[in-house]
C-alpha cells in the first residue's frame, strides 16, 4: 500500500516536468551565429551558466538553453535538428525522444502554434560522462512538421570535466 501511495504522489510530479517549470530569467542572453542558408535566426538565445562563448558544458550534466522566436508557419509539430562538429567531424546529435518532442518544451504554450506567434522554446542537451574534453560547435535548427525552420543558431562550446 505504501508503494502505491508513493507512486500516486510521484506520477503527477513527473508529468508536470516541462518547460513551464524552467526559470531562465537570470540566464545570460548569448550572442550566436546564424545558420548557413536562409534559415531564420531566433530573436534571442539564453544559455544557463554561460556568460560568454565558448559555453562550458560539464560532462555528466545537461546543457540548457531557451530561444525566443516568432513562428513562421502554423506548426502542429516541432522537432530540433542538432548537429555537433568536433575535431573537424560533423555528426547528428541525437536527443532522447521526450526532448525531441519540442512541442512539449514550449514555455507557456503548446502546439499547434500560429504564424506570427511569439514563442519561447526550451532545450536540454544531455552531456554524458564519456564525452571527450574538446571544443564543439553546435547547430540547433528547430523545424516544424514540414521541415520549415522556425529558428536556427550556432554556438561554440567546450566540454569540460565535472
Amino acid at each position: 500500500m505504501f508503494k502505491f501511495l508513493i507512486l500516486v504522489a510521484l506520477v503527477p510530479a513527473v508529468m508536470l516536468q516541462n518547460a513551464d517549470n524552467v526559470n531562465y530569467d537570470n540566464w545570460d542572453v548569448i550572442p550566436f551565429r546564424p545558420c548557413a542558408g536562409a534559415r531564420p535566426p531566433p530573436a534571442t538565445l539564453r544559455i544557463e551558466n554561460c556568460p560568454q562563448m565558448p559555453c562550458e558544458l560539464r560532462r555528466g550534466s545537461s546543457g540548457m538553453m531557451v530561444m525566443d522566436y516568432t513562428s513562421l508557419t502554423d506548426a502542429t509539430e516541432l522537432r530540433p535538428v542538432v548537429t555537433a562538429t568536433a575535431l573537424g567531424i560533423t555528426a547528428p546529435y541525437e536527443l532522447p525522444a521526450n526532448i525531441a518532442a519540442a512541442c512539449n518544451w514550449l514555455v507557456g504554450a503548446r502546439c499547434p502554434t500560429s504564424v506570427g506567434e511569439d514563442l519561447t522554446w526550451h532545450l536540454t542537451m544531455p552531456i554524458t560522462a564519456i564525452y571527450p574534453l574538446v571544443s564543439v560547435t553546435i547547430e540547433v535548427d528547430l523545424q516544424d512538421q514540414s521541415g520549415q525552420t522556425q529558428g536556427c543558431f550556432v554556438v561554440d562550446t567546450r566540454v569540460v570535466a565535472n
